[in-house]
């Protein structure tokens, strides 16, 4: 082999061919995030802020309508019992819960030793972010639901986030078997609702509520059951992103200014204590402080903008909307809408 044939065999050495397009290996390297700890550790702390009884009160207040009556003062003093599980319980079926304590905090205490999701990805169990349980506001009896809050980084994960609040919601339903109901103690099922806060979200769907659950629908006669009979799974989407931090919605505006890359930690120290009265402890500002500092989402910003970059570079080649995907790693849907915000420039 001459040396001009071995120079360009050293040139598309791990690279990959996609129809008449040489792509380096090392794109999808410098796409990845940097520095996986850091990941964990703002994961971790994005958990213990929305566990913060008072947040997760405005989020009861605008996902449930059985809620929306009360203060937020009200729903996390009288409707959430005990204390949130961070990354306790297990959400297949065959995978074993938490035994240890490691993980449980009470309040606003840290969680010490090593990160919580870098574990549960070394022995393959996938956990619910956040669990707890509130009690309905009803008369003639004591009605508890289950409650899972889950902190997605992005809205367009590769799948649709509503199946996969199905899924949760049906597993937290088949779970209570053996604990809260045993054989044909089919009434004794406790509601479940499944709780979806997507961070990193396009403006055309950022500051937006979505809700999915059971309704009944006659379709002969006059006979309805009792709501609380069928009305046992609810999954909730709330979009935040940048239009989320000037929303409406005081759980969106205050999800989408905890988890804004614009603001500073003072200003988001300000936004908790003063717009939304939530007394900040000093372990509290120090997770504020360590989501500032460790941003995912401003890992993904600079990801994103990267991946944008050599999306165009690529339709320039010819390549087709999911070759370009594929070779980013970012979902087909997120690259239409890059293409479309183009083509629309270009039009310009």
């Amino acid at each position: 082999m001459d040396s001009s044939v071995q120079g360009e065999a050293g040139r598309f050495s791990g690279e990959k061919k996609t129809g008449s397009v040489y792509v380096p290996s090392e794109i999808a390297q410098n796409l990845k995030a940097a520095d996986e700890n850091a990941t964990f550790k703002y994961d971790e702390s994005a958990r213990i802020i929305v566990a913060l009884k008072l947040v997760l009160a405005y989020i009861l207040k605008s996902a449930l309508d059985e809620y929306a009556e009360y203060t937020v003062q009200e729903i996390a003093e009288r409707f959430i019992e005990g204390e949130p599980e961070l990354r306790k319980i297990a959400v297949h079926q065959d995978h074993p819960d938490r035994q240890d304590d490691s993980d449980m905090m009470s309040g606003d205490d840290r969680i010490e030793g090593e990160y919580t999701a870098d574990k549960s990805q070394r022995d393959g169990t996938v956990y619910f972010d956040i669990r707890f349980i509130a009690v309905l506001p009803a008369d003639g009896g004591r009605i508890e639901i289950l409650i899972n809050c889950e902190i997605q980084n992005r809205d367009t994960p590769g799948y649709p986030i509503p199946k996969r609040g199905i899924y949760y919601t049906a597993r937290m339903i088949s779970a209570q078997r053996g604990t809260i109901f045993k054989d044909q103690e089919y009434g004794k099922i406790k509601k479940v609702v499944s709780i979806w806060l997507c961070e990193d979200t396009a403006d055309v769907r950022s500051d937006t509520i979505n809700r999915y659950s059971f309704t009944e629908e006659c379709l002969r006669g006059d006979f309805h059951e009792e709501k609380k009979d069928y009305d046992l799974m609810t999954v909730v989407v709330l979009r935040l992103g940048r239009r989320g931090e000037s929303s409406g919605d005081n759980a969106v505006r205050l999800l989408s200014k905890m988890f804004s890359t614009n603001l500073s930690y003072e200003d988001k120290l300000d936004a908790l204590q003063n717009e939304f009265k939530i007394s900040v402890s000093r372990k509290m500002s120090e997770e504020v402080q360590s989501m500032c500092n460790l941003s995912m989402g401003v890992l993904n910003k600079g990801k994103m903008k990267k991946a944008k970059e050599i999306a165009y570079k690529l339709q320039d080649k010819g390549m087709l909307c999911e070759e370009i995907a594929d070779t980013v790693d970012v979902d087909t849907d997120t690259v239409r809408e890059w293409l479309a915000e183009r083509e629309a420039l270009l039009v310009k």
